[in-house]
């Protein structure tokens, strides 16, 4: 799957029970070692569970996982029936590390579209922890690889080789027995090659290393037979007494040994079809350190991201690799040692060493950032002193967003009608003079009136463009008629978009996208703010990204004026705001410090406190209600 093989996926029960089974085991193992405090590393695509199993332990621990292969793009990956528990598994990581961007990318844009989850640049919020994605390459112990060709063992070895090949070309090819790997290819181009390049015939010969890897595996052992008829192809038909073209050794090598074929080697041919990062083609360069040497490399290679100097090729053009070969083989010396020198300073820079150290780091500063975050979330002790100081009060006043906090989102908005547990409470607190009851809403005058009509409650509908107090309703803004020019642009933009709707409210446009898939969602959003910006400003208009909606609206009226003419009406000694939305802002920034301000679902700088989701809202505003 992850390196885009999917039809050699073979589903079955029995896999997916052993998969979590083992995932489990890792959980219980490392449940008896685990401390508060602790920082869990899990390393690669075995353990995809684990993060979530170890955070359902509740303890105070910092969880990173790090993806060492690739991650596949959101069209291949959706095709797994256990995509939802493997991205659940990912995300109870605090951070989730890759060796490129890409990856990074397909991992955020999977999760968006699966879980329903928004990331914001690289961070999202996931049962209510800010879960962090990055890209840590990976590098080589570079200091290990550099020295090693100084050393009596290798050298002694390089003589060896040398007096072998003589005053031929040697290009090596280091890979475990894969098909990921691109070895099938790889001959190909090599057989092209010697076919167009009868001049070099003599002249080169490819080293190839291929470490035994899961042979008793049917598809593995059909490989390893296709390589041997490939290979035995070529050697007889091109090779001679004084020359085989392909010297193959299926067997691993020493790192003496292995130093030593890097150090005669004149090039490297690393053409995986798929690969997280490659360290080979790094190896290969930290051993060059004195000597010429040229680097083809695959660009399906994570290593490709850094190592822009090599001659990259797509492992799937026998021809372009045929040509590679060629161009490296005819590469003056002067280009050779420029492109080598750069390459070594990235690879001497960015070591296996860095990259741990710049993880760990990472990983210990969101531990910080969410231990923060804990200090703003609404404990029980926390809710037993708001209880305490509004029983203590004796004039209130309470501000209540509605969508995403006296109710649940919905798909379609008109089915958000108040439940039999919200008008119960509102009721209930209605029933003491002390209180003073506002909804602050961006619903439209007669949905607030239908619902909450009978109530003598302040209603401010359009973000307190309109304001109902005593049963009467006043204009803070006037009604305005639309540019035709900004309405048919968002229904152009409707049209070309599948579940959004352009809702026409007396003061404002709102086009909504709930039920707009997540990249098409944030591709259209951007288009909308790309093309309306300068025609908002020149209306005198704001433009508004909300809730899985964009906003337009005339300036000078919001949720913090509601909430600032709401303070003038009395002396309040207890005061509590409550909203989920980025409209919700202005409302908590005009409340005085004193007053309970609370953000659902996630953390913000201007509240106090926050809560986990919007069903924490209703039982907490019920705690009023106890004797």
């Amino acid at each position: 799957m992850c390196h885009y093989f999917y039809t050699h996926i073979k589903y079955g029960i029995a896999s997916w029970e052993a998969y979590k089974e083992v995932n489990s085991l890792f959980a219980q193992v490392a449940d008896m070692h685990i401390e508060n405090g602790d920082i869990v590393w899990i390393q690669d695509y075995q353990l995809m569970l684990l993060p979530a199993l170890i955070r359902d332990g509740n303890k105070d621990v910092s969880i990173g996982y790090f993806h060492h292969i690739p991650f596949p793009s959101y069209e291949l990956f959706r095709i797994l029936p256990e995509r939802k528990e493997i991205l659940d598994g990912l995300l109870g990581a605090d951070l989730i590390g890759f060796h490129t961007a890409d990856y990074m990318r397909h991992f955020m844009s999977t999760a968006e579209r699966v879980m329903d989850t928004k990331f914001m640049l690289d961070e999202t919020r996931y049962n209510n922890r800010i879960v962090h994605v990055d890209a840590f390459p990976m590098g080589i112990n570079y200091e290990k690889y550099s020295a090693a060709p100084l050393k009596v063992a290798p050298q002694k070895l390089s003589s060896e080789w040398k007096m072998k090949f003589g005053e031929r070309k040697i290009i090596i090819s280091v890979d475990r027995l894969d098909y990921s790997k691109g070895i099938l290819h790889r001959l190909k181009a090599f057989n092209r090659f010697l076919a167009e390049h009868p001049e070099y015939h003599e002249k080169v010969s490819l080293v190839m290393i291929v470490v035994p890897s899961r042979d008793k595996v049917g598809a593995y052992a059909d490989l390893k037979m296709k390589i041997n008829e490939k290979i035995g192809m070529i050697n007889g038909k091109y090779s001679n007494l004084n020359w085989t073209p392909i010297h193959y050794f299926y067997h691993s090598f020493s790192f003496e040994r292995l130093v030593a074929f890097y150090n005669v080697a004149d090039i490297a041919l690393v053409s995986p079809l798929r690969d997280g990062m490659n360290l080979v083609a790094k190896e290969y360069i930290a051993v060059k350190r004195k000597n010429l040497g040229i680097l083809i490399l695959s660009e399906m290679a994570g290593a490709a991201q850094e190592l822009r100097d090599a001659i990259i090729v797509n492992p799937n053009d026998v021809d372009g690799m045929k040509d590679a070969i060629l161009k490296a083989l005819e590469m003056p010396a002067d280009e050779q040692l420029k492109r080598m020198k750069r390459m070594q300073k990235i690879v001497s820079s960015q070591t296996v060493q860095k990259w741990a150290t710049d993880y760990i780091d990472e990983l210990l500063s969101l531990k910080k950032q969410n231990e923060k975050n804990k200090t703003k979330l609404i404990t029980d002790v926390n809710k037993q002193i708001i209880v305490s100081e509004y029983k203590r009060s004796h004039k209130r006043l309470i501000i209540l967003d509605y969508d995403g906090t006296l109710s649940p989102f919905y798909n379609n908005p008109e089915e958000a009608a108040p439940s039999l547990q919200l008008t119960q409470i509102i009721k209930g607190l209605l029933a003491d003079k002390r209180n003073c009851i506002a909804i602050s809403s961006g619903r439209d005058q007669d949905t607030l009136s239908g619902w909450f009509g009978e109530y003598p409650i302040i209603l401010a509908a359009e973000h307190g463009a309109f304001v109902r107090d005593n049963g009467v309703w006043r204009k803070n803004l006037e009604d305005r008629s639309w540019s035709r020019e900004i309405v048919d642009i968002i229904l152009k933009v409707t049209d070309k978009t599948p579940g959004s709707f352009l809702e026409e409210k007396k003061t404002a446009l709102v086009w909504h996208f709930r039920n707009v898939d997540p990249w098409v969602a944030a591709l259209r959003e951007q288009q909308l703010f790309n093309m309306l910006g300068d025609k908002c400003a020149r209306e005198g208009l704001h433009i508004m990204k909300g809730n899985k909606i964009i906003e337009i609206k005339q300036v000078g009226c919001d949720k913090g004026y509601v909430a600032k003419q709401l303070l003038l009406k009395e002396d309040f000694d207890f005061m509590l705001a409550i909203g989920d939305d980025t409209t919700d802002e202005d409302m908590f920034r005009e409340m005085p410090k004193d007053s309970y301000t609370i953000k659902v679902g996630e953390m913000s700088d201007a509240a106090r406190f926050y809560l986990k989701n919007q069903h924490e809202v209703l039982p907490l505003l019920n705690l009023f209600l106890s004797d």
